[in-house]
């Protein structure tokens, strides 16, 4: 009998966490960060939580495990909360107050022209300006600020923080305003999803061939009743079967048998027309699920398109 894949799930969570119990216990911090990593992603609980944020204090992560620490306060109860976990939320509180103060900041003042913006990244992460001076909390250790204003080189700015220290940090780049694209050059490519032609094609063959089948249908069944009403269903009169005046005792062959000939004619047509509908409701449903892309380069102002198989947008910008 197959586990349910969230009792997979929760089996992988477990068997990261003890791992990662024990790389910590033998001082490896950095595999142990990992395998809680894990244990935490597939499974967020208050232990995983608590275990986790415990790894990032004890690397100096302090920023990280007082988020971590956060969380797992914010993680609301269970009705089947064990005793350990109930012990991992009461410590993750204490921890996060204890941490709060030792959490170091960047204090990035930028100077610009007036009317002049500008992209500040910490870390390559980029971070919400709030006027002339922005606070933005980090870890402790080395850090790297990027200020670019407009089209102006990148100033790149390196610092390094301990525990507890607000760091100013002086941005002052240079602004260069974006150069605006020249008039009537600029185009936007779009692409309309187009109806592929083997759809219409098939489709409409195939709705024509139907109805060929069902008249020869018709007329096969008709036929075929009227030679049974005549002939009988053992034995069939030659006069019938060849359905000309007999003269002699000659036998005249039209072909086709007389008064069947109606029906057997019917019958192949009917045949060929039903091959020749599936074969072509095939074709149509194999073009309708490969549509094309017709590529288009954008004119002087955006206009609805819209045709036989084709619904988009033409125009520039």
């Amino acid at each position: 009998m197959k586990a349910s894949p969230r009792r997979a799930i929760s089996r992988s969570a477990r068997n990261a966490l003890r791992e990662g119990l024990t790389l910590r216990e033998k001082g490896d911090l950095e595999g142990a960060l990992v395998r809680l990593g894990s244990a935490y992603d597939l499974v967020p609980t208050p232990v995983t939580g608590f275990e986790l944020g415990k790894t990032h204090m004890m690397l100096g992560h302090v920023l990280q495990a007082h988020e971590l620490f956060k969380k797992v306060v914010r993680m609301p109860p269970s009705m089947e909360e064990s005793t350990r976990s109930e012990t991992s939320r009461d410590e993750s509180a204490r921890l996060a107050k204890e941490l709060e103060p030792r959490i170091p900041s960047l204090r990035l003042k930028v100077t610009l022209p007036p009317g002049a913006s500008a992209v500040v990244k910490v870390d390559d992460e980029e971070i919400a300006l709030t006027g002339a001076e922005t606070t933005r909390a980090v870890d402790p250790g080395p850090h790297e600020i990027v200020a670019k204003a407009g089209d102006g080189p990148e100033q790149r700015v390196h610092v390094d923080v301990v525990e507890t220290e607000i760091k100013d940090v002086a941005l002052a780049p240079e602004w260069v305003p974006p150069k605006p694209p020249p008039p009537g050059k600029t185009q936007e490519i779009i692409y309309v999803r187009q109806t592929n032609r083997l759809a219409f094609v098939g489709f409409g063959v195939a709705a024509a061939a139907l109805v060929v089948t069902t008249v020869a249908g018709f007329i096969y069944i008709d036929a075929r009743d009227d030679a049974k009403n005549k002939c009988g269903d053992s034995y069939c009169p030659p006069a019938l079967r060849n359905n000309v005046p007999i003269a002699t005792n000659t036998v005249i062959d039209t072909g086709f048998q007389g008064e069947n000939a109606r029906y057997q004619v019917a019958g192949v047509v009917m045949l060929a027309a039903g091959f020749t509908t599936v074969v072509f409701a095939g074709l149509g449903i194999f073009g309708a699920s490969r549509p094309v892309k017709e590529r288009l380069t954008s004119g002087a102002a955006v206009q609805p398109s819209l045709g036989l198989g084709r619904l988009g947008l033409t125009g520039s910008f």
